[in-house]
């Protein structure tokens, strides 16, 4: 896994994490919270989403191993759930598949917020899962993954740095901001999924290639 490689998944990941449009659903789920609580949620948050990343890397692969599925289908499933995913990022529309009415409903009755509904599955949606199975398959040698476990690290530090200063993030660049760049990071899923889906397609069907 070189340089390129190594940019290529944190951009990837990036993008399916969207930070700012993550932010803006803490932000609307903690409204009611003291500005401690949200920090102590964003921390753990962080924390459940470094979790959620080393388990998925570790592990995926062994668990589509263990349920028969290739990953050349995977690729073709990921691709259509990222594109879908893209589409209402591209509306500003949330995606049902990684936000539902039910999780905010489920977010008030609790006090903590962190790991459901806010790490998983907003954050960590089936796009994000999705990616880190592909690339822990496509470089399963320890090294990489022990690699790919550091950029995780990194990416949930950076994604609970940006929660725990939400507050002033969110004043500082405003919601229209936050929604033109959703937009964009929509188009860029959608660019990636068609990607993922027609490796995916070529590899269950050799002949297209």
């Amino acid at each position: 896994m070189g340089y390129t490689e190594t940019v290529k998944f944190l951009v990837a990941m990036i993008i399916m994490m969207n930070p700012l449009s993550s932010l803006s659903i803490f932000l609307q789920l903690t409204n009611k919270f003291s500005l401690s609580n949200q920090q102590k949620t964003a921390l753990k948050c962080g924390f459940s989403i470094m979790i959620i990343m080393v388990i998925t890397i570790w592990l995926g692969g062994d668990l589509l191993d263990l349920l028969g599925i290739t990953i050349d289908s995977f690729r073709v499933a990921g691709g259509t759930i990222l594109f879908l995913t893209g589409l209402s990022m591209l509306q500003s529309k949330e995606s049902p598949m990684s936000h539902t009415p039910e999780d905010d409903i489920a977010a008030e009755e609790r006090s903590s917020i962190a790991i459901v509904p806010l790490a998983l599955p907003i954050i960590m949606g089936p796009g994000s899962i999705s990616t880190l199975v592909i690339a822990s398959n496509d470089y399963s040698i320890a090294f990489y993954k022990m690699w790919l476990t550091i950029l995780c690290l990194i990416l949930a530090v950076g994604m609970g740095f940006i929660l725990y200063h939400g507050v002033s993030i969110a004043k500082l660049i405003g919601e229209s901001v936050i929604k033109v760049i959703t937009r964009i990071m929509g188009m860029l899923i959608m660019a990636i999924a068609a990607g993922m889906f027609t490796n995916g397609l070529q590899g269950l069907i050799p002949s297209l290639r």
